[in-house]
């Protein structure tokens, strides 16, 4: 057992999974830091890996790669199971049976932090951009304040910054909750942003995946907060779950105690107090799902007792969360918009429906994670400000076909143009869009096959985009 930081030196540690996006890297490093013998085995091959291993290469580390050896999980102090890592893993399984510890690095973090103040996001869709509104709201009081974990932060790469006083901001998934699982890990806040159809192609159904998400506020007490979304029927339904304080936040309800939107106000109400706090046009970001990401990080500001004021020039000086309606650039009178980490239908629908008024030319497509694209295709169908579809085509993109068969019911074939590269996607949306025109890029699925990850696949368009 791992219990202060001094304890890694000379320890055997075998890295289960390196990655290309970012899993294994934060560990890796920190461990090698700290004098640890490390060995990482990952079924890609050294070519596959070739980012991440030149980020390592100042590390003395040994790599087994484009395969396991049963050895490396018998003959070692502990495993570091990357979150992608299945936790029925038969290599796993081995390491249990010779009793070798599994960890995971937000579970190393847990163990190594000095503070305790952590508010958890968890959620479908929402949880990045909410947590990077929380960090700027916290920011903005002049609060100690870390933001971390499935955001592309390592949250080992900031362990070292933090104080008994520091705030953590934690953007945390259903893979790492689990990782985490036998720690019962207890935020002072979570925040449950929604629940939504995603990762069935890793889930036995809907239900499985739930419970998952819903570990966020498992082993909380009546001393903690939970921020629910009422507006969804899952998250409402975990009010009955839970020990926790709750909290709501809404756009089309009044909740109390919580966020709500009352004509074109923004307001937080506890008991009989009631505080307005910032109105429908100081909102940077388009779309209803990013004003109930506004809700859900104010909700958090105000049980943290930040004022009112605050929060509303944090919510005005917001930039957005990268590679989510991200606008990259405009371009003679049109508008390019990133939202790579659109993955699932229903994150393309809202993405679509922020732009109620203007001609949209939609890129899309990619690997399926056993999603039903019914509900967008007729939406598209329907929506007679889509201009254009621009379809994503690869051998692996399943995703692509099923797309296809749900957008044709609704819309003439000649509308949907199909395109094995991106950039020759960009080039004909290009082509087709006039002056106040909007290209999206919401892809709808995963990005593996064509693209490394959804964040490849987000900077090869921004890299499109500005090379126009």
């Amino acid at each position: 057992m791992i219990k202060k930081i001094q304890d890694i030196k000379d320890k055997r540690i075998t890295i289960m999974g390196l990655g290309l996006n970012q899993g294994g890297l934060g560990v890796a490093k920190f461990l090698a830091k700290n004098g640890a013998k490390i060995l990482i085995t990952d079924l890609k091959t050294k070519v596959e890996l070739a980012p991440t291993l030149e980020k390592l290469k100042d590390f003395d580390i040994k790599y087994i790669l484009g395969r396991h050896r049963e050895e490396d999980f018998i003959n070692t102090d502990m495993i570091i199971q990357n979150p992608a890592v299945p936790h029925n893993s038969k290599y796993l399984k081995i390491a249990r049976t010779h009793r070798i510890p599994i960890e995971t690095d937000l579970g190393l973090f847990l163990q190594l932090c000095p503070s305790k103040k952590i508010i958890a996001i968890a959620g479908t869709k929402g949880k990045s951009t909410v947590s990077n509104l929380t960090y700027h709201i916290f920011k903005q009081a002049q609060k100690e304040v870390a933001l971390a974990g499935n955001i592309g932060i390592s949250v080992l790469d900031i362990l070292e910054k933090i104080t008994l006083q520091t705030w953590i901001v934690l953007e945390i998934s259903t893979w790492q909750m689990e990782g985490i699982k036998k720690r019962k890990f207890r935020p002072q806040t979570a925040v449950l942003t929604n629940i939504l159809p995603d990762h069935l192609d890793r889930y036995q159904n809907f239900s499985k995946y739930t419970q998952s998400e819903k570990l966020i506020f498992k082993y909380q007490q009546s001393n903690n907060n939970l921020v629910l979304n009422f507006g969804s029927q899952e998250t409402r339904q975990a009010k009955i779950e839970t020990s926790a304080k709750t909290y709501w936040f809404s756009v089309k309800e009044k909740v109390v105690p919580g966020c709500y939107l009352e004509r074109d106000e923004l307001v937080f109400q506890l008991e009989k107090c009631k505080i307005p706090f910032a109105k429908i046009t100081d909102l940077p970001l388009p779309g209803l799902h990013n004003l109930e990401n506004v809700l859900a990080a104010s909700t958090i500001g105000f049980i943290h007792n930040i004022p009112a004021e605050v929060i509303r020039k944090a919510i005005k000086s917001f930039p957005g969360a990268p590679y989510r309606l991200e606008l990259i650039r405009e371009f003679n009178g049109i508008k390019f918009y990133n939202d790579t980490c659109a993955t699932t239908p229903e994150a393309t629908l809202a993405a679509l429906k922020s732009f109620p008024q203007q001609p949209i030319i939609l890129i899309l497509g990619g690997k399926d994670k056993r999603l039903n694209y019914e509900k967008l295709g007729e939406f598209i169908g329907e929506n007679k400000k889509i201009k254009q579809i621009i379809l994503l085509q690869h051998p692996d993109y399943d995703a692509s076909l099923k797309i296809f068969s749900a957008i044709k019911k609704h819309l003439d074939s000649e509308k949907i143009i199909q395109t094995s590269n991106l950039k020759v996607g960009v080039e004909i949306a290009l082509q087709q869009a006039q002056p106040n025109d909007i290209v999206l890029l919401s892809p709808a699925a995963a990005s593996f096959g064509m693209f490394e990850n959804e964040f490849d696949r987000g900077n090869q368009f921004n890299k499109i985009v500005k090379n126009l």
